[in-house]
Protein backbone atom coordinates (compact mmCIF):
# COMPACT_ATOMS: atom_id res chain seq x y z
CA UNK A 1 0.00 0.00 0.00
CA UNK A 2 1.72 3.53 -1.20
CA UNK A 3 0.31 6.61 -0.03
CA UNK A 4 -0.05 9.38 -2.48
CA UNK A 5 2.76 12.05 -2.55
CA UNK A 6 0.90 14.58 -1.42
CA UNK A 7 0.49 12.92 2.45
CA UNK A 8 3.42 14.09 4.61
CA UNK A 9 4.01 11.88 7.53
CA UNK A 10 6.46 13.81 9.03
CA UNK A 11 3.56 16.39 9.83
CA UNK A 12 0.99 13.65 10.81
CA UNK A 13 -0.78 15.91 13.34
CA UNK A 14 -2.57 17.11 10.17
CA UNK A 15 -4.39 14.23 9.14
CA UNK A 16 -7.25 12.44 10.60
CA UNK A 17 -6.90 8.97 10.12
CA UNK A 18 -10.63 6.29 10.12
CA UNK A 19 -9.77 2.53 10.09
CA UNK A 20 -13.15 0.66 9.10
CA UNK A 21 -12.94 -2.88 10.63
CA UNK A 22 -15.71 -5.88 8.76
CA UNK A 23 -15.56 -9.32 9.66
CA UNK A 24 -13.31 -9.47 6.54
CA UNK A 25 -11.75 -7.11 5.06
CA UNK A 26 -9.90 -3.68 6.36
CA UNK A 27 -9.94 0.03 4.92
CA UNK A 28 -8.65 3.24 5.88
CA UNK A 29 -8.46 6.71 4.89
CA UNK A 30 -6.19 9.54 5.60
CA UNK A 31 -7.65 13.12 5.44
CA UNK A 32 -6.38 16.61 5.98
CA UNK A 33 -9.22 18.89 7.61
CA UNK A 34 -7.60 22.12 6.49
CA UNK A 35 -7.04 20.70 2.91
CA UNK A 36 -9.82 19.74 0.98
CA UNK A 37 -7.54 18.31 -1.98
CA UNK A 38 -5.81 15.88 0.64
CA UNK A 39 -7.66 12.75 0.62
CA UNK A 40 -7.02 8.66 0.73
CA UNK A 41 -8.87 5.74 1.11
CA UNK A 42 -7.61 2.18 0.28
CA UNK A 43 -8.89 -0.81 1.36
CA UNK A 44 -7.67 -4.59 1.59
CA UNK A 45 -8.98 -8.46 2.13
CA UNK A 46 -7.86 -10.45 4.99
CA UNK A 47 -5.56 -13.65 4.20
CA UNK A 48 -7.47 -16.79 5.27
CA UNK A 49 -4.29 -18.63 6.11
CA UNK A 50 -4.02 -16.38 9.00
CA UNK A 51 -6.42 -15.40 11.95
CA UNK A 52 -8.31 -12.15 12.56
CA UNK A 53 -5.93 -11.03 14.56
CA UNK A 54 -3.01 -12.26 12.83
CA UNK A 55 -3.92 -10.36 9.90
CA UNK A 56 -4.32 -7.04 11.81
CA UNK A 57 -1.30 -6.92 13.40
CA UNK A 58 0.04 -7.84 9.79
CA UNK A 59 -1.36 -5.06 8.70
CA UNK A 60 -0.75 -2.58 11.21
CA UNK A 61 3.11 -3.98 11.59
CA UNK A 62 3.95 -4.12 7.89
CA UNK A 63 2.36 -0.36 7.08
CA UNK A 64 4.20 0.74 9.70
CA UNK A 65 2.92 4.35 10.00
CA UNK A 66 -0.84 3.84 11.88
CA UNK A 67 1.16 4.59 15.31
CA UNK A 68 2.27 8.20 14.68
CA UNK A 69 0.53 11.40 16.33
CA UNK A 70 -2.50 11.81 13.40
CA UNK A 71 -4.65 14.84 14.66
CA UNK A 72 -7.77 12.25 14.96
CA UNK A 73 -7.92 8.56 15.05
CA UNK A 74 -11.21 6.44 14.62
CA UNK A 75 -11.82 2.91 14.27
CA UNK A 76 -15.08 2.07 12.97
CA UNK A 77 -16.80 -0.91 13.27
CA UNK A 78 -18.88 -3.04 10.90
CA UNK A 79 -21.10 -5.75 11.84
CA UNK A 80 -24.75 -6.12 12.62
CA UNK A 81 -24.13 -7.39 16.32
CA UNK A 82 -25.22 -4.45 18.37
CA UNK A 83 -28.19 -2.87 20.06
CA UNK A 84 -29.67 -0.04 22.05
CA UNK A 85 -30.12 1.55 25.21
CA UNK A 86 -32.07 4.35 26.72
CA UNK A 87 -29.76 7.16 28.35
CA UNK A 88 -31.88 7.29 31.22
CA UNK A 89 -31.38 3.49 32.30
CA UNK A 90 -27.77 3.41 31.00
CA UNK A 91 -25.14 2.02 33.71
CA UNK A 92 -21.49 1.43 32.65
CA UNK A 93 -21.23 -1.39 34.97
CA UNK A 94 -24.23 -3.18 33.04
CA UNK A 95 -23.11 -2.61 29.34
CA UNK A 96 -22.06 -6.37 28.78
CA UNK A 97 -25.43 -7.48 30.69
CA UNK A 98 -27.42 -5.40 28.37
CA UNK A 99 -25.65 -6.41 25.04
CA UNK A 100 -26.10 -9.97 26.07
CA UNK A 101 -29.41 -10.12 26.63
CA UNK A 102 -30.02 -9.73 23.12
CA UNK A 103 -26.64 -11.61 21.85
CA UNK A 104 -26.68 -14.50 24.40
CA UNK A 105 -23.30 -16.35 22.77
CA UNK A 106 -21.45 -12.76 21.89
CA UNK A 107 -17.71 -12.88 22.96
CA UNK A 108 -15.13 -10.14 23.16
CA UNK A 109 -15.19 -6.70 24.82
CA UNK A 110 -18.58 -4.28 24.55
CA UNK A 111 -18.86 -1.30 24.05
CA UNK A 112 -20.68 2.02 23.83
CA UNK A 113 -21.02 4.61 21.11
CA UNK A 114 -23.95 7.60 21.91
CA UNK A 115 -25.21 9.69 18.82
CA UNK A 116 -25.57 13.20 19.43
CA UNK A 117 -28.97 14.43 18.76
CA UNK A 118 -30.87 11.25 20.50
CA UNK A 119 -30.76 9.54 24.29
CA UNK A 120 -30.15 6.63 23.22
CA UNK A 121 -26.70 4.34 23.71
CA UNK A 122 -25.51 2.14 21.04
CA UNK A 123 -23.74 -1.03 22.57
CA UNK A 124 -21.91 -3.24 20.16
CA UNK A 125 -18.69 -6.03 20.67
CA UNK A 126 -15.04 -6.10 19.15
CA UNK A 127 -12.69 -9.00 19.18
CA UNK A 128 -10.57 -8.59 22.59
CA UNK A 129 -7.21 -9.16 21.01
CA UNK A 130 -8.29 -6.77 18.24
CA UNK A 131 -9.56 -4.14 20.46
CA UNK A 132 -6.48 -4.25 23.24
CA UNK A 133 -3.64 -4.19 20.27
CA UNK A 134 -5.55 -1.40 18.35
CA UNK A 135 -5.72 0.57 21.82
CA UNK A 136 -1.89 -0.19 22.65
CA UNK A 137 -0.73 0.79 18.88
CA UNK A 138 -2.65 3.60 17.75
CA UNK A 139 -3.04 7.24 19.27
CA UNK A 140 -5.68 7.60 21.33
CA UNK A 141 -8.29 5.70 18.87
CA UNK A 142 -11.99 6.10 19.87
CA UNK A 143 -13.80 3.37 18.83
CA UNK A 144 -17.36 3.63 16.92
CA UNK A 145 -19.85 1.41 15.20
CA UNK A 146 -21.15 1.81 11.26
CA UNK A 147 -24.85 2.65 12.62
CA UNK A 148 -24.15 5.28 15.12
CA UNK A 149 -22.25 7.32 12.60
CA UNK A 150 -24.97 6.21 9.87
CA UNK A 151 -27.49 7.34 12.74
CA UNK A 152 -25.90 11.27 13.30
CA UNK A 153 -25.51 11.80 9.88
CA UNK A 154 -29.42 10.81 8.79
CA UNK A 155 -31.09 12.44 11.88
CA UNK A 156 -28.72 15.76 10.42
CA UNK A 157 -30.56 15.59 7.48
CA UNK A 158 -33.90 15.72 9.06
CA UNK A 159 -34.08 19.16 9.45
CA UNK A 160 -37.24 20.45 10.72
CA UNK A 161 -39.31 17.66 8.83
CA UNK A 162 -42.32 16.25 11.08
CA UNK A 163 -43.36 12.96 8.40
CA UNK A 164 -41.79 9.58 8.70
CA UNK A 165 -38.85 8.88 7.00
CA UNK A 166 -36.40 5.35 6.27
CA UNK A 167 -32.63 5.20 5.55
CA UNK A 168 -31.65 2.20 3.65
CA UNK A 169 -27.83 2.14 3.17
CA UNK A 170 -26.23 -0.54 1.13
CA UNK A 171 -22.89 -1.41 2.58
CA UNK A 172 -20.13 -4.70 2.78
CA UNK A 173 -23.35 -7.15 1.71
CA UNK A 174 -25.35 -5.74 4.43
CA UNK A 175 -28.16 -3.33 4.23
CA UNK A 176 -29.24 -0.94 7.03
CA UNK A 177 -31.94 0.57 7.71
CA UNK A 178 -32.87 3.48 10.14
CA UNK A 179 -36.15 4.71 10.28
CA UNK A 180 -37.57 8.27 11.92
CA UNK A 181 -40.53 9.52 12.34
CA UNK A 182 -39.64 13.39 12.47
CA UNK A 183 -36.40 13.49 14.66
CA UNK A 184 -37.76 10.82 16.66
CA UNK A 185 -35.79 7.27 15.74
CA UNK A 186 -38.22 4.45 15.73
CA UNK A 187 -35.86 1.60 14.33
CA UNK A 188 -32.36 0.62 13.19
CA UNK A 189 -31.37 -3.14 12.35
CA UNK A 190 -28.20 -4.34 10.14
CA UNK A 191 -29.36 -7.55 7.62
CA UNK A 192 -27.28 -9.37 5.82
CA UNK A 193 -28.58 -8.78 2.33
CA UNK A 194 -26.67 -10.72 -0.83
CA UNK A 195 -29.79 -10.71 -2.61
CA UNK A 196 -32.11 -7.96 -3.81
CA UNK A 197 -34.87 -9.99 -2.95
CA UNK A 198 -33.48 -10.22 0.80
CA UNK A 199 -32.77 -6.09 1.22
CA UNK A 200 -36.54 -5.99 -0.68
CA UNK A 201 -37.98 -8.30 2.53
CA UNK A 202 -35.87 -6.37 5.18
CA UNK A 203 -37.21 -2.91 3.83
CA UNK A 204 -40.66 -3.87 3.28
CA UNK A 205 -40.86 -5.78 6.78
CA UNK A 206 -39.82 -2.52 8.53
CA UNK A 207 -42.39 -0.18 6.35
CA UNK A 208 -45.20 -3.03 7.46
CA UNK A 209 -44.12 -2.77 11.01
CA UNK A 210 -44.07 0.82 11.46
CA UNK A 211 -47.16 1.81 9.89
CA UNK A 212 -45.05 3.61 6.75
CA UNK A 213 -47.50 5.05 4.00
CA UNK A 214 -46.19 3.55 0.49
CA UNK A 215 -47.76 6.57 -1.12
CA UNK A 216 -46.51 9.80 1.25
CA UNK A 217 -43.89 8.54 3.22
CA UNK A 218 -40.07 8.74 2.01
CA UNK A 219 -37.28 6.01 1.43
CA UNK A 220 -34.19 7.17 1.01
CA UNK A 221 -31.02 5.00 -0.63
CA UNK A 222 -27.92 5.38 0.28
CA UNK A 223 -24.37 3.68 -0.05
CA UNK A 224 -23.51 1.05 -3.43
CA UNK A 225 -26.77 1.73 -4.56
CA UNK A 226 -24.98 1.33 -8.12
CA UNK A 227 -24.79 -2.68 -7.57
CA UNK A 228 -28.33 -2.71 -6.18
CA UNK A 229 -29.98 -1.14 -9.44
CA UNK A 230 -32.58 -4.64 -9.10
CA UNK A 231 -33.63 -3.80 -5.59
CA UNK A 232 -34.23 0.11 -6.35
CA UNK A 233 -36.28 -0.58 -9.45
CA UNK A 234 -38.53 -3.14 -7.53
CA UNK A 235 -38.46 -0.91 -4.58
CA UNK A 236 -39.37 1.73 -6.90
CA UNK A 237 -42.38 -0.64 -7.64
CA UNK A 238 -43.69 -0.86 -3.96
CA UNK A 239 -42.71 2.47 -2.58
CA UNK A 240 -43.74 6.18 -4.60
CA UNK A 241 -41.00 8.41 -3.27
CA UNK A 242 -37.88 6.56 -3.31
CA UNK A 243 -34.86 8.80 -3.65
CA UNK A 244 -31.20 9.34 -3.18
CA UNK A 245 -28.89 10.69 0.06
CA UNK A 246 -27.17 13.70 -1.22
CA UNK A 247 -24.24 14.79 0.82
CA UNK A 248 -21.88 17.13 0.71
CA UNK A 249 -18.39 15.93 1.57
CA UNK A 250 -15.83 19.10 2.57
CA UNK A 251 -12.95 17.26 0.28
CA UNK A 252 -12.48 16.82 -3.22
CA UNK A 253 -14.06 13.65 -4.08
CA UNK A 254 -13.84 12.01 -7.56
CA UNK A 255 -17.69 11.27 -9.05
CA UNK A 256 -16.37 7.15 -8.64
CA UNK A 257 -15.61 8.11 -4.38
CA UNK A 258 -18.59 9.29 -4.26
CA UNK A 259 -20.67 6.27 -5.09
CA UNK A 260 -18.01 3.76 -3.67
CA UNK A 261 -17.26 4.99 -0.64
CA UNK A 262 -18.84 3.61 2.51
CA UNK A 263 -21.39 6.28 4.06
CA UNK A 264 -20.07 6.11 7.40
CA UNK A 265 -17.03 7.49 5.83
CA UNK A 266 -18.40 10.15 3.60
CA UNK A 267 -20.09 10.88 7.09
CA UNK A 268 -17.26 12.14 8.53
CA UNK A 269 -16.20 14.15 5.59
CA UNK A 270 -19.18 16.10 5.86
CA UNK A 271 -18.50 17.46 9.37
Amino acid sequence: MFLPENIDLAYSERYNLSIRLLPNGFSFCMYCPGDPTIFHFQETGLSAKLSYIDNIKKLIFDLGFFSQAFNQVRVIVVSPSYTLAPEVYFEKKRVEELFRFNFHEAKGVVLTDNTPGNDLRTLFNIDEEVYSFLSRNLWNPAFHHHSSLLTQLFISQRDDETGKCCFADFHDNYVTIISFSGKQLLSINTFQAIDPYEAIYFIASVWEKLGFDQSRDRLILSGDTDSQKATVDMLRKLIRQVEYLELSPKVILTEKQKSTLPTDILAGLCV
